[in-house]
């Protein structure tokens, strides 16, 4: 940058050294001093006129007040004295005057106002500045009348006053002068020893930082902001190397990085020639070095030109371009897929970033082709298809067999849950997960409620399943009720009695052997109860086997409803029975045998042909260390042969 010669002149006369003893204008010190001098001077020669004028003021009421003094006390003399006509004696007194030297003379006049006496000099002697004070001259009587005498003239003059004050004045000024420049002596040593010699020392290190473009610290050091000034300065400094040297170290590594970068680097013209361009530019585009940089056009490597349109409006719109894929032609002319970014500079020249994406374009066309063909499977399956979140079980997707299976909406089911789906409870859907990891089973039995509140027994078959970074549960959902139904009722022909429903003989075993096997292994009582209805076979001669079956059906009926839920209870065969009470001992087995036969014997069961009162026996067994099932149970049946040996309608234990 080229400077005036203003500039130059001033810079020059900057470093060029002073005169000895010569002052220099530009000095702290001496801006200090004339920026400080005149108002302290203007405003301490204020502050005298204003002292001095209250102090003459002070001076002239000092004068007037010993005049009034005076001249009071006079009269007090010379009413004596004029009563007598001492006169010599008045002479006398008035002499007094010149005790004082403001008083210059004095008159005393009769009472017809003649002049009696004059001393010292009067107004006829026209002397500038006199001034006079008058006082009444009387005598007072003893009656306390008061006898006019005369009046007293004093005159005098503030001028030897004023002289005297003006010497004071000025001596007062020189003392106050003497202070000011012993003050500002000592203010300019300190602030030359303080302030003026480091700002020097720092000055002459910016100096010689300018003049030869080498870093150079300040030697000075104190504690004071001064000194932390100059220590900021260093500090900064040293700051300013570290950053050039790290500067100059990014600048390396930056060019190492721009040259042995994986993607390609490069700055190019708006004609298309390319002003810098790495490596990589050139492998990309099937140059052989970087050497050939100047020769890359990037207009004849575009193979449709209307992609490059569309590149530049985006760039001329935005400034920038992001991850934009245009498809450019190799030096072999191979077509390749090209992603660039970057962004359009001041200049109008264009530094982006370009990457080889042709294998990843191919693999995103074979994924997009794969997805179709997902897709086409999922939404025109016939099966009910459905992915949900496990995090939040909300469902992501449903295809339209989903939708029309349940009743609702696309819209509708992507807003729900799975658990919306789902009737069963968490304990309830906390069991069949267990036992489907039991049984080893890829699928889940679950209860699901349609729209129109039906609900359905449905398998699930679910798996993970990942969509980019989510990790998905992908289920099939079959409708088995009627499977469901089909298999309780098979259960049920195979477990239960189908005149009582009572358990049949093969359940009633297979159940109790789990019981007994239980009780032993936990130390838990056991107890088995064996009925028969007493003369049954009269029932059915007499009444027929339809009776017969309903006085079965009723006497069943009633039986299970007063066993516990955990009781096992039993048709072995014909009018035989059997129950199973667990954590039960003999004498609680006892009263609930005495129980059911109480029952028995005081509610007749109503039938066709009327109500019909039948007895049972009731034989008792208690479990013991050594029992099988098939022992425990003989023991109840011998124990129910001797109650129908007993008489019948009687219980008995063993």
């Amino acid at each position: 940058m080229v400077q005036s010669p203003e500039k130059k002149a001033e810079k020059v006369a900057e470093r060029s050294p002073l005169p000895p003893g010569g002052i220099n204008p530009r000095s702290l010190i001496f801006k200090f001093l004339v920026r400080i001098l005149p108002p302290l001077l203007v405003g301490i020669l204020l502050l005298m006129l204003v002292l001095a004028h209250y102090a003459r003021n002070d001076i002239m009421i000092k004068i007037d007040t010993d005049v009034g003094v005076f001249a009071t006390a006079t009269t007090r003399v010379l009413d004596g004295l004029l009563w007598n006509y001492q006169t010599e004696e008045i002479v006398s007194s008035l002499a007094t005057i010149s005790s004082n030297p403001a008083m210059l003379g004095a008159e005393i006049y009769d009472q017809d106002g003649n002049l009696f006496l004059s001393y010292g000099i009067t107004p006829e002697d026209h002397v500038s500045g006199l001034k006079t004070l008058w006082r009444d001259i009387y005598r007072r009587m003893p009656d306390g009348t008061r006898v006019d005498m005369g009046r007293l003239a004093i005159h005098y003059t503030y001028v030897f006053a004023e002289k005297q004050f003006r010497q004071h004045f000025l001596l007062q000024a020189f003392q106050i002068l003497l202070v000011i420049v012993v003050t500002l002596s000592g203010a300019v040593y300190a602030f030359n020893r303080t302030v003026s010699r480091p700002l020097k020392a720092l000055l002459v290190a910016i100096r010689t930082t300018r003049e030869s473009g080498r870093w150079t610290e300040s030697k000075w050091q104190s504690d004071d902001e001064i000194g932390e000034v100059i220590d900021a300065h260093n500090s900064m400094l040293r700051h300013i190397a570290g950053k050039e040297a790290a500067l100059a170290d990014s600048e390396k590594r930056y060019r190492q990085l721009f040259e042995n970068a994986l993607v390609g680097i490069y700055v190019v013209r708006p004609d298309g020639w390319a002003v810098e361009a790495n490596k990589t530019v050139a492998n990309i585009l099937g140059f052989n070095s970087t050497s050939q940089v100047s020769k890359i056009n990037v207009l004849n490597h575009y193979v449709d030109p209307e992609e490059r349109e569309k590149l530049w409006s985006i760039l001329n719109r935005d400034g920038v371009v992001s991850r934009f894929r245009i498809r450019m032609r190799r030096l072999d002319d191979t077509i390749i897929w090209a992603e660039l970014s970057g962004r359009l500079n001041a200049d109008r020249t264009f530094n982006g970033i370009v990457q080889d994406v042709t294998e990843q374009v191919e693999a995103e066309q074979a994924v997009e082709e794969r997805d179709e063909l997902h897709r086409a499977f999922f939404e025109e399956n016939k099966a009910v298809m459905i992915m949900h979140d496990p995090l939040d079980s909300t469902i992501q997707f449903v295809n339209p067999a989903a939708c029309n299976y349940y009743g609702y909406s696309h819209e509708e089911m992507t807003s729900m849950t799975i658990r919306q789906l789902d009737c069963m409870s968490d304990e309830e859907l906390y069991q069949e997960l267990k036992e489907a990891a039991e049984e080893r089973r890829g699928y889940f039995k679950q209860v699901h409620t349609l729209k129109d509140g039906t609900r359905r027994d449905v398998e699930v078959f679910t798996g993970p399943v990942s969509l980019g970074h989510r990790q998905l549960h992908y289920s099939i959902v079959h409708d088995v009720t009627e499977k469901r139904r089909l298999e309780t009722r098979l259960q049920r022909m195979a477990t239960r009695d189908q005149l009582t429903g009572a358990h049949n003989r093969h359940a009633f075993f297979q159940q109790a052997k789990n019981e007994l096997e239980r009780a032993k292994r936990f130390g838990h009582s056991l107890a088995v109860l064996m009925f028969d209805l007493d003369h049954f076979k009269n029932i059915n001669d007499s009444y027929g086997h339809a009776t017969g079956d309903e006085v079965l059906r009723t006497f069943a009926l009633r039986c299970r409803g007063g066993f516990r839920q955990s009781d096992i209870f039993a048709r072995l065969g014909g009018e035989e029975f059997a129950a199973l009470l667990v954590e039960t001992n003999m004498e609680q087995a006892m009263e609930a045998a005495e129980r059911f036969r109480n029952m028995a014997a005081t509610r007749p069961i109503p039938t066709d042909t009327g109500d019909l009162t039948v007895t049972v026996s009731i034989g008792v067994a208690s479990l013991t260390d050594e029992d099988s099932i098939t022992e425990l149970l003989k023991r109840a049946d011998d124990a129910l042969y001797k109650a129908k040996q007993s008489g019948r309608n009687s219980v008995v234990r063993l």
